[in-house]
C-alpha cells in the first residue's frame, strides 16, 4: 500500500513537469496565443505542485524561476487578447525565451522519492488554501461602499489568490481529496474575474491610445460593463465565503 502511494505522488508530478516540457517547447517554437495560455497554465499547475510539498521540498530558485517566466508572459498575453478584441496594427512583440528547468525538476523529483510513502500533505495544503482565501476575503474593499478603483484593486489581488487556489484544488481533487465542486466554483470564478481584469486592461489601452467617437463609445461601453460586473461581484462574493467555510477543516 506504502509502495501504491508513493508511486501515486510520483505519477502526478511527473505527469504536471511532461506538461510542463510539452508546453515550453510549443512556446519555443511559436508564441501564438494558445500557445502562450498553455504554458500559462502548465506552469501554475507546476507552481501548485511545488507549493503542495513546500513543507518537506523547497527550492526556492526554482519558484522564482517559474514565477518570472509567467510574469513576462503577461504583458504579451494582454496584447494578444486586445489584438484579438479591438483589431489595430499587430503588436509585434516576440516572446520571451522560458526555461526548460530539466535539471532543477529532476532534482525535485528525486528528493520527492525520497519522502517517506506515509506522508500526507494533502489535510495542511488544504488548510493552507483555504487561510489563503480566508485572508483575501478580509481584505477590505470589496463591497460595493468603496470606491471602484479600490474594489477593482481588490478584485485583482483576490483573483491571484483564487488562482492559486483552483490549481491547488486541482490537485487535491486529483488525489481524491477535496470535494470537486470547489473545482467548478473557482474554475467559474476564475473566469468571472479573468473578464473584469481583462476589461480592466482594456480600458487603460484605450484611454492611453485617444482617438474618436468610436473609441469614446468604446470607452463609456467597457466602464458602463465593469460597473455591472463590480455590482454583481459584491452579490456573489457569498459564495466564495461558503467555499472558504467548506474547505476549512472541522476541528
Amino acid at each position: 500500500m506504502e509502495m501504491m502511494v508513493q508511486t501515486t505522488w510520483q505519477a502526478q508530478a511527473r505527469r504536471l513537469i511532461d506538461q510542463y516540457g510539452a508546453a515550453t517547447l510549443a512556446l519555443r517554437q511559436q508564441a501564438e496565443p494558445a500557445e502562450v495560455h498553455a504554458y500559462r497554465i502548465a506552469a501554475r499547475r507546476l507552481l501548485a505542485l511545488l507549493a503542495l510539498w513546500r513543507p518537506l521540498i523547497h527550492q526556492p530558485g526554482l519558484e522564482r524561476r517559474l514565477l518570472r517566466a509567467t510574469a513576462t508572459l503577461s504583458t504579451l498575453r494582454d496584447a494578444q487578447v486586445y489584438e484579438a478584441r479591438f483589431g489595430g496594427k499587430p503588436h509585434g512583440m516576440s516572446a520571451p525565451r522560458v526555461p526548460m528547468l530539466t535539471v532543477r525538476l529532476a532534482r525535485w523529483l528525486d528528493r520527492l522519492a525520497q519522502v517517506p510513502a506515509d506522508f500526507n500533505p494533502l489535510p495542511l495544503f488544504q488548510m493552507q488554501l483555504a487561510l489563503s482565501l480566508a485572508d483575501g476575503l478580509a481584505e477590505p474593499g470589496l463591497d460595493a461602499c468603496a470606491g471602484k478603483q479600490r474594489q477593482l484593486r481588490h478584485w485583482h489581488k483576490l483573483r491571484l489568490i483564487l488562482k492559486r487556489t483552483r490549481y491547488g484544488v486541482e490537485l487535491l481533487v486529483g488525489q481524491g481529496h477535496g470535494d470537486p465542486a470547489w473545482l467548478v466554483m473557482l474554475t467559474a470564478w476564475q473566469d468571472r474575474l479573468g473578464q473584469l481584469q481583462d476589461a480592466r486592461q482594456w480600458l487603460k489601452r484605450l484611454s492611453r491610445k485617444g482617438g474618436g467617437g468610436k473609441r469614446q463609445r468604446e470607452l463609456v461601453r467597457l466602464k458602463a460593463a465593469m460597473g455591472c460586473q463590480l455590482q454583481q461581484l459584491d452579490c456573489q462574493q457569498a459564495e466564495l465565503v461558503g467555499l472558504r467555510m467548506a474547505m476549512l477543516p472541522v476541528v
